[in-house]
């Protein structure tokens, strides 16, 4: 049995592994069209500075991350935060301690959400009346995340806990994500407490009766995110994979057997009884456009925007103190949605006479997200240097934009799921997975790249012997790598 996988990120990686880890022999074939693999997972390392392109750590709570890299042998690279978690918010003026607790949205503590000063008094006030305020969802029909928490918990809630932290996860405003495709829980806190500010504390009871004290949910590896996607390449490798990057597909056509042919851009073609499509929503929808319409339609409406990480290196004596807090949030009109201080936050990130600055600057922040990169470069260290003090310019920085490439979950995105799931209903082992459709982070790609070669390949093994031809099975040699 062979399994093609299309796109080379994350996901991609995890399917073809999963694959491998099979009972039975599967032959997989990884084409990714550019000239890397591990997609938006990049890290570079230069005068003893790991500069993290894409993403810089992940959430541990939710397991496909560990796993897979226990599985990889890397469990001894896992790190967690230096110290205790140390995060603040710009609000009012100046940077606040997020209260004890404080959750995504909610705090599971209340008195430290009564005396922040994130809020102003009647900020709190009305947040209190979700206490007495009666259920305000419908069943069955989705809205916009902050539709729901200003209906219960006010603006002043959306704007400075909801739009910093959830928006600047999924890279957009609450008021265009969709409640359950991207926080789910609030539904399930309204059905079971009506009250979300009750679900949230009864949630914070619980976690310390059973000793779970407040803690960073978030892990990386000491060599960087980038040490994960060499080790998916050089494992995969040996277990025989065939992974070519520079591998453009043009065209899908489906087998009669239910597998599929892939034409790749210099006219080669691939066979193979199974797929998975992990390039992406323009890549998939691009390649479903003649085979699966619905399908195609539905990803090409699923929004995309653009991101940008500059980081930025200073010397440590341009800081009338030494960093200590691990960065913050931007609660107010800013440059860039938050700041990570990466030397303080994650060991071996820099030299200890160097201070690393990560900040982030989504698309939500035009014009300033679309600046030439020395424009962009020069509002954000002019921005640092009036919250943090800094007296001198950084001596090295990066800017990486990852342009229309960050898939938002808008109102409606599990609707448009479903509808690619229904459009590729006759040709079972043809999946479509990732951050695409089913997580935006590292965890939730994983598990669905995996969990997508699975059912792939299910699919194939219940349609018995494939009617196609292997004209392209690679040799030997080049199986070992492409």
């Amino acid at each position: 049995m062979r399994l093609l996988v299309v796109g080379g990120g994350i996901t991609g990686l995890a399917a073809a592994w999963e694959a491998t880890r099979r009972d039975e022999v599967v032959e997989v074939v990884l084409l990714e069209a550019s000239d890397r693999l591990g997609g938006k997972l990049r890290t570079e390392h230069e005068d003893g500075v790991l500069y993290e392109h894409g993403p810089d750590s992940f959430v541990s709570y939710k397991p496909a991350g560990v796993q897979l890299v226990k599985e990889l042998g890397l469990e001894d690279q896992l790190i967690r935060i230096r110290g205790a978690r140390s995060v603040s918010l710009r609000a009012r003026g100046r940077l606040r301690p997020l209260p004890q607790g404080m959750g995504m949205v909610l705090p599971t503590r209340l008195w430290p959400f009564v005396t922040t000063r994130i809020l102003s008094p009647l900020d709190k006030v009305r947040a209190a009346l979700d206490l007495v305020l009666p259920r305000r969802l419908t069943p069955g029909r989705d809205e916009a995340i902050g539709t729901l928490l200003r209906k219960r918990l006010g603006a002043g809630v959306v704007h400075r806990f909801a739009d910093p932290m959830v928006g600047g996860i999924y890279g957009a405003s609450v008021d265009d994500l969709s409640l359950d495709a991207v926080l789910p829980s609030l539904r399930a806190d309204e059905t079971a407490h009506r009250s979300l500010m009750l679900a949230a504390l009864a949630q914070g009871r619980k976690a310390r009766a059973a000793g779970r004290g407040p803690s960073s949910p978030f892990a990386t590896l000491r060599e960087g995110l980038g040490s994960l996607v060499d080790a998916l390449e050089e494992q995969l490798g040996a277990a025989g994979v065939t992974v070519r990057t520079g591998a453009s597909v043009e065209r899908l056509t489906p087998t009669e057997a239910g597998g599929v042919t892939a034409t790749l851009s210099d006219g080669e073609e691939v066979s193979a009884d199974a797929m998975i499509l992990a390039g992406g929503v323009a890549a998939s929808a691009r390649l479903l456009a003649d085979v699966a319409p619905a399908a195609s339609v539905a990803l090409d409406a699923v929004p995309l925007a653009t991101s940008t990480v500059v980081n930025l290196v200073y010397p440590l004596s341009a800081f009338p103190e030494p960093p200590t807090g691990q960065g913050w949030l931007e609660g107010e009109p800013a440059p860039i949605s938050g700041v990570t201080i990466s030397s303080s936050k994650w060991e071996g990130r820099a030299p200890e006479d160097r201070v690393l600055i990560r900040a982030s600057v989504p698309q939500r922040l035009a014009p300033a997200a679309f600046a030439p990169d020395d424009e962009l470069v020069s509002d954000v260290t002019s921005h640092l240097a009036q919250v943090m003090g800094i007296r001198a310019a950084p001596v090295a920085t990066r800017v990486m934009r990852w342009r229309s490439v960050m898939p938002i979950y808008t109102v409606g995105h599990l609707d448009r799921v479903a509808t690619v799931e229904r459009a590729l209903a006759e040709l079972p082992s043809w999946r479509v997975a990732g951050s695409a459709v089913r997580g935006v982070g590292i965890p939730d790609c994983i598990a669905d790249g995996r969990r997508q070669a699975v059912l792939a390949l299910d699919a194939a093994r219940m349609a018995g012997p494939s009617a196609s031809t292997f004209d392209s099975v690679p040799s030997e040699s080049e199986r070992s790598h492409a």
